[in-house]
């Protein structure tokens, strides 16, 4: 960079000032449009801020006026721009894409490290097992990362084959993210309580009418209750065990923590999968209908119902063992739906009752794939064509 846009760009990059920086490039970009490198700077800094769609706008633009271009700056700049579009891609639900941009790359640079990587670990968490760990291994053949990532991949591998080869069921992940969370959350609770605090109060509220209700968030759907974590009646303040949610390694295959890996749960009436990466207290929860389905208006009712009885204590104990909140569904795809839901200290049979309604709702709606935790729905096709460049 040797302008006056572009180096305060970069200055407010070196300094971790992202809206400064954002800004900047912007400014940059008016006055250099054909810079790639300026584009692709904007486009990782917007990523970082969770603009998604807008990072994508930049990116698509590099690809067509790299492609346009096809000199030495654009074959340079290639590989990066499509590596972003990949990331991207995968943290807006658009595997096909993100698989699309990955394998580009490697028509350019067959042993491209980053590529081989990042492809075997989306198709490893789109449940396409084999192909992701072939991927992995042509990884370490490569050898670009040097020997200490070759023997982390190594490892990493050799926790998912054995994971399969022995079958063990995929509960194993639910179960280990569930006590590992409780254990934690106990641990809290009994030091407040201790102080007089009280755990998985439910937010109430006083209607006109002098009723007491729960608490409904601004927006949410109307089962939507909320109960915190901690809280000090003396006064109202609200505590919170955990800032972020639980990621726990399961006992012998500590590498499955580090990387989404989807493993199909047998014997049911429509593909289930866990993820091994299953926060307990932000379960992401997707499910994929047929064709001809709203996947809210399909599914809305069974999850509202399923929580409420979560909500009121049904898979836990007298006084402890419900359920703390659920997000608004997203619709990730035309036929799928994603919700969060933070499962407190209910018991792990919860799931048990959740694929049971399924099950019901399976009849006349036709689920084609459930998924437990981090990762993509097994033949979730994102509603186009697996291209490059396009509307985002």
């Amino acid at each position: 960079m040797n302008d006056p846009y572009a180096d305060a760009a970069l200055k407010a990059l070196q300094e971790g000032d992202p809206d400064k920086a954002r800004k900047a490039l912007k400014r940059a970009l008016k006055a250099a449009p054909h810079r790639l490198d300026l584009r692709h700077a904007l486009a990782i800094t917007l990523m970082r801020g969770g603009e998604i769609p807008e990072a994508l706008e930049q990116l698509d633009a590099a690809l067509s006026a790299a492609r346009d271009q096809a000199d030495e700056t654009a074959a340079t700049m290639m590989p990066q721009l499509l590596l972003a579009r990949a990331a991207a891609c995968e943290d807006s639900y658009r595997p096909s894409e993100a698989e699309a941009a990955y394998r580009e790359v490697l028509v350019h640079e067959a042993g491209n490290p980053r590529a081989l990587q990042g492809l075997g670990h989306l198709l490893l968490a789109w449940g396409r097992l084999e192909e992701g760990l072939v991927l992995l291994r042509e990884y370490i053949a490569a050898g670009g990362d040097g020997p200490e990532y070759a023997d982390a991949a190594q490892g990493f591998i050799s926790a998912v084959s054995r994971f399969v080869d022995e079958d063990l069921h995929p509960r194993n992940f639910l179960e280990a993210h569930r006590g590992s969370y409780v254990e934690f959350f106990d641990h809290h609770a009994e030091r407040m309580e201790a102080q007089g605090w009280i755990a998985e109060a439910a937010r109430m509220q006083r209607l006109p009418d002098g009723s007491i209700a729960p608490v409904i968030p601004d927006g949410a759907r109307p089962y939507a209750a909320v109960r915190i974590d901690l809280v000090d009646p003396s006064n109202g303040q609200p505590g919170q065990v955990g800032d972020q949610p639980m990621v726990v390694a399961l006992a012998g295959y500590e590498p499955l923590s580090q990387a989404m890996v989807l493993v199909d749960w047998p014997e049911l009436p429509f593909p289930v999968w866990v993820s091994s990466i299953c926060p307990w207290d932000q379960l992401p929860v997707q499910v994929l209908f047929g064709y001809n389905s709203d996947p809210v208006q399909a599914i809305d009712p069974i999850i509202g119902d399923w929580y409420t009885a979560g909500y009121n204590g049904e898979y836990g104990e007298t006084d402890r063992g419900r359920f703390h909140y659920i997000s608004d569904p997203e619709r990730i795809s035309p036929r799928s739906v994603l919700y969060h839901v933070d499962c407190g200290r209910a018991e792990l049979r919860c799931i048990d009752d959740l694929l049971k309604r399924l099950e019901i709702l399976h009849a006349p709606y036709r689920i084609e794939a459930v998924l437990l935790g981090r990762g993509f729905l097994p033949e979730q096709s994102d509603g186009l064509p697996p291209q490059i460049t396009g509307a985002s």
